[in-house]
């Protein structure tokens, strides 16, 4: 549907008709509104496009993780961010062991020592002897 313009208002009540001028008016005032509200949402979207560039912007991949740039010390869960674009803080649990409570992901990084494998340093298991 075209939009009424301008002059073709001033002709119908140029002419008296005024019931049509204020047809056509009516229709300019919907449409403007209908802008307005497709600008909102896309002002809107825009600001969460601006949002999420500016989230990977401030991460850094590090596997398994991801890491804060400006903060080194922060880690983020990778499935979180790769799948929903969420920057889902990571809980260390043990040294080198940490979980998102998120997606409940456990990851372990370098610095993981496995319990079941420490001996106390000798190398030996002290059950076999191995």
């Amino acid at each position: 549907m075209a939009l009424p313009n301008y002059q073709d208002i001033v002709a119908l009540l140029k002419k008296g008709a005024t019931i049509e001028a204020q047809e056509q008016i009516m229709q300019l005032r919907e449409a403007a509104l209908e802008f307005q509200n497709e600008n909102l949402s896309l002002k809107s979207t825009v600001k969460e496009l601006r949002d999420t560039l500016a989230l990977r912007d401030s991460l850094e991949y590090q596997k398994p993780y991801y890491v804060g740039k400006q903060n080194r010390g922060d880690k983020f869960c990778q499935r979180c961010f790769d799948a929903d674009g969420k920057a889902i803080r990571l809980q260390e649990l043990e040294t080198g062991y940490w979980r998102c409570l998120k997606c409940e992901n456990d990851v372990m990084d370098a610095n993981y020592k496995d319990p079941s494998t420490d001996y106390g340093g000798s190398g030996q298991n002290p059950t076999t002897g191995y």
